[in-house]
């Protein structure tokens, strides 16, 4: 089973969480938490999504929040990098071009 409030994974019969020491006996009534890759992939391609779902599920689900919160923070990442390295490439091609059509 997993804490509800950090995540970490902990036995089935702890009273106490080894990860953040918060209480875990009172656990049936939380929903389950599992790891799924298309909560990363949701943030990922739709970053607002994945910042809102983290900000909703931290304290119920914090295993998906997680996710989609990395999901999100990559998706940012590579909407900055992306378009630079294609920007340089660019103009790596176009300056080569350049130099070939002089001889």
């Amino acid at each position: 089973m997993f804490c509800p409030h950090c995540g970490k994974e902990i036995d089935n019969n702890a009273s106490v969480c080894i990860g953040c020491g918060h209480s875990v006996t009172k656990l049936n009534n939380v929903p389950q938490d599992s790891s799924s890759a298309g909560w990363w992939w949701l943030g990922f391609f739709i970053p607002v999504v994945g910042f809102i779902l983290w900000c909703v599920w931290t304290g119920s689900t914090p295993i998906r929040a997680k996710k989609a919160l990395w999901g999100a923070i990559f998706g940012i990442i590579a909407s900055i990098v992306i378009p630079i390295i294609l920007y340089i490439l660019m103009v790596v091609l176009i300056f080569l071009g350049m130099n070939y059509s002089f001889y």
